[in-house]
């Protein structure tokens, strides 16, 4: 590889002491328009200066670097490392040909020998152990700005979809990604400054009896009215990357305990909430505490709080779950195994005996209704039966699953059929004229 030629473009040399800044600088406006520009970050390094020493480290540092050299010889620059994160050029041949493409070239001509090379080298301890990200930005993509290149090229080697499943990933450059990107950060800063100014909204889905049409419960939920458009998907998936979830959950936790304690203080209609638990929320430190804390000093009546779990949650960490859902209910909280039959069936939640509803998935309840359907969601209901489980319908729409409900021991509905999701003043007033 190192020996080809560069073709079209005279290799020149630059002093050693020029930084890889001032050659881009240096260059021509042909060879600007003929060199990509490459990061290339060693992943998970730290585990080698952790379990090697430093000293070893640096070693494969300069086993690194000797075999950049070597495929960039007469054929691109490379200077300094950053650590354990390398910049470079490398020469792009779209000179030679119209048929030739720049972007296969540089992965299948280049990165792919790199990467080989550095990943089976023989060497022991680090034989297939070295394991390597890219981002490239191509020259027609290049610019003339030096620091904007270093940017565009972290961006899209830290955003690839691959970056942590792969002995190698890369990602090259497009304004597109890199637009994506920056309105991901956008995103999240305006769902920070949501959080700190009160913007989030709680709403409340209606839990019905199919029998007596009252509403006998409510699932408590989030909106933002001033997203501009953004989903809720978006929305909540940034607030779990985050890590803001855990905080505006327990605040809107201990903003409904006290409309329930002070509503049943003045003899108001209440009816119990349920509060959903993500999955991120789980590994919080001292996050059951603080939930039983709040409701123990705001005095709201233990039995009008649910938790809700997700199904396949155990999967994670089964032995932490199972005592987060028994410290629950031992307090006297009631929980409940959201999702139910989306996922992995998590009757292994079930047979400890902690769980004291299951909500059927949106699932059972959104195509047309089968004789081969009305199995399966009767067997779980009795399933929940002997178990002594409530089963609660969720995401129900029409009126041909009430009418089947009605025939079987499921008796709450939780779906459009009757109430969508609605603010929680909104809420109180059907509870009102109930």
């Amino acid at each position: 590889m190192s020996d080809m030629p560069v073709i079209g473009l005279e290799y020149r040399e630059y002093p050693e002491e020029m930084t890889l800044e001032e050659i881009f600088y240096h260059f021509t406006p042909k060879e600007r328009r003929s060199y990509a520009f490459v990061e290339m970050n060693i992943k998970n390094f730290q585990y080698f200066n952790a379990k090697f020493g430093r000293s070893y480290g640096d070693k494969i540092l300069d086993y690194v670097d000797k075999i950049l050299e070597k495929f960039l010889e007469n054929r691109g620059y490379i200077r300094k490392r950053d650590g354990d994160t390398y910049h470079f050029f490398v020469y792009c041949p779209h000179c030679l040909s119209p048929e030739v493409n720049e972007d296969e070239y540089v992965v299948s001509q280049f990165l792919l020998d790199l990467t080989d090379a550095i990943f089976f080298n023989k060497k022991e301890n680090i034989n297939e152990n070295i394991f390597t990200s890219f981002g490239i930005v191509m020259p027609y993509d290049c610019g003339d700005n030096y620091k904007a290149l270093i940017v565009k090229t972290s961006v899209v080697r830290k955003n690839c979809p691959e970056l942590k499943r792969r002995s190698y990933s890369f990602e090259i450059y497009t304004e597109e990604k890199f637009k994506q990107y920056l309105n991901r950060q956008e995103l999240m800063h305006r769902v920070t400054q949501a959080r700190r100014n009160d913007e989030f909204v709680i709403y409340v889905q209606p839990k019905v009896d199919i029998h007596t049409e009252q509403i006998v419960g409510g699932e408590v939920l989030l909106r933002w009215p001033g997203s501009g458009g953004v989903s809720l998907y978006d929305c909540f998936s940034v607030l779990n990357e985050l890590g803001e979830i855990y905080s505006l959950d327990l605040y809107n936790f201990e903003k409904v305990c006290r409309y329930l304690k002070e509503g049943i203080e003045k003899g108001e209609k209440r009816v119990p909430m349920s509060f959903n638990i993500p999955n991120i929320t789980i590994a919080t430190s001292d996050f059951k505490k603080e939930y039983i804390l709040s409701a123990e000093k705001i005095g709201v009546p233990k039995e009008y709080i649910e938790f809700e779990f997700l199904e396949d949650i155990q999967f994670k960490d089964e032995g932490m779950v199972q005592d987060v859902i028994k410290s629950f209910n031992e307090e006297g909280f009631r929980c409940s195994l959201d999702d139910f039959g989306a996922g992995n069936a998590s009757f292994s939640v079930l047979l400890k005996g902690y769980i004291n509803t299951i909500k059927l998935d949106r699932i059972f309840f959104k195509d047309e209704i089968t004789e081969q359907r009305k199995k399966v969601i009767s067997n779980i209901i009795e399933i929940g039966k002997a178990l002594d489980v409530d089963v609660v319908a969720e995401g129900v729409e029409d009126k041909e699953y009430i009418d089947f409900l009605k025939t079987t021991d499921c008796r709450i509905v939780q779906g459009f059929y009757y109430y969508y999701p609605m603010p929680l003043h909104e809420f109180q007033r059907l509870l009102d004229r109930q």
